[in-house]
């Protein structure tokens, strides 16, 4: 499954990744806020569409992210309740929500590498929590992740939710960009 995603998702991936550059050279403190603020905005729609469509608090609990894009917000002055929210992507059924959560799991990753990278910024403290991910913690939370997406059995809808994750995504944090 992993690797079908992989392939089934590289090009929308690669748009994000590419149209973001958040590892690039001449991130700016106010830039990062904006990011955060952007980040904010799909999270704050895309999180409640794929609770109610995965019905599994119990794999989705730890792995909600929306308090600490709100905790990093308020650490750089920010108010987030304020914030424009993102339509979430159409996802529909379990099968699309394990896709769509494929997307942001594996986001976990690539924020261990933008973490680093935001260590010269001057950044207040606190400030940092949601690309932390799981700290430490982050390649056993990706591995109990996959255990659980290689038992789904609807590749096509698992994919299906990849896709319209990153492009939602896409859309709405390259539109600001």
């Amino acid at each position: 499954m992993r690797d079908l995603l992989r392939d089934g998702t590289r090009a929308e991936h690669e748009r994000l990744d590419s149209g973001l550059d958040l590892t690039a050279p001449g991130m700016t403190a106010g830039r990062y806020r904006c990011v955060l603020e952007r980040f904010h905005g799909f999270w704050a729609g895309w999180e409640p569409r794929v609770a109610a469509e995965l019905g599994d608090e119990g794999l989705l609990a730890p792995r909600r992210r929306l308090h600490l894009l709100r905790d990093d917000l308020r650490a750089l002055g920010a108010e987030p309740e304020g914030l424009p929210a993102c339509p979430p992507p159409p996802i529909h059924g379990r099968a699309e929500a394990m896709g769509s959560l494929y997307v942001m799991e594996g986001s976990t990753l690539g924020g261990r590498v933008i973490l680093k990278r935001l260590d010269g910024l001057g950044l207040p403290p606190g400030s940092c929590r949601y690309f932390a991910g799981y700290g430490e913690g982050t390649g056993a939370m990706w591995t109990l992740f996959l255990q659980r997406l290689e038992a789904e059995e609807d590749a096509a809808a698992v994919i299906r939710g990849a896709r319209a994750t990153f492009a939602t995504l896409g859309d709405w944090m390259l539109g600001a960009a």
